[in-house]
């Protein structure tokens, strides 16, 4: 038995023209979203084999924030309070969420911040490596240009 025009049949249901846009969209936009990822998880994994480690330790989600605070010149077990503070994010009461992810902000500024000056990077490139929307575009050059890590700057 031939389950072909079953199936064709299926596929060319009445279907309404607009749907075809929206699903070229969301397809167009999931492509784009993995694109980035993979070219941004590459681009950590470049920063950590300039910084003596091993790359791969950038696509496991925890670990790679202790090997970042490694590459940052700080103890593993500055993790830590990122690990604390994430239960109290689900809190119902607004002010301590706010003042967790206020703690959250300046530790990771602070972090990026001792990042860059480990590879010969000043304070704006620093801070571009901290904020969301520009982190790729700082990560992706501090990956690809011709900085090396210096253990103690």
């Amino acid at each position: 038995m031939n389950l072909t025009p079953v199936f064709a049949t299926v596929l060319a249901a009445d279907v309404p023209s607009e749907v075809y846009g929206k699903i070229f969209v969301v397809c167009f936009l999931a492509v784009s979203l993995v694109a980035a990822l993979a070219f941004s998880i590459r681009g950590l994994w470049l920063i950590f084999e300039k910084a003596g480690h091993e790359g791969w330790k950038a696509i496991i989600p925890v670990y790679h924030h202790v090997i970042l605070t490694r590459i940052a010149g700080l103890s593993a077990w500055w993790t830590l309070p990122l690990l604390l503070v994430i239960p109290f994010l689900k809190a119902h009461d607004k002010g301590p969420k706010l003042l967790c992810l206020a703690l959250l902000a300046i530790w990771w500024i602070w972090l990026c911040q001792r990042i860059a000056k480990r590879f010969g990077k000043g304070f704006g490139f620093g801070l571009g490596l901290a904020l969301p929307g520009t982190d790729f575009y700082f990560r992706t050059a501090l990956a690809f240009d011709k900085s090396t890590y210096n253990p103690q700057p």
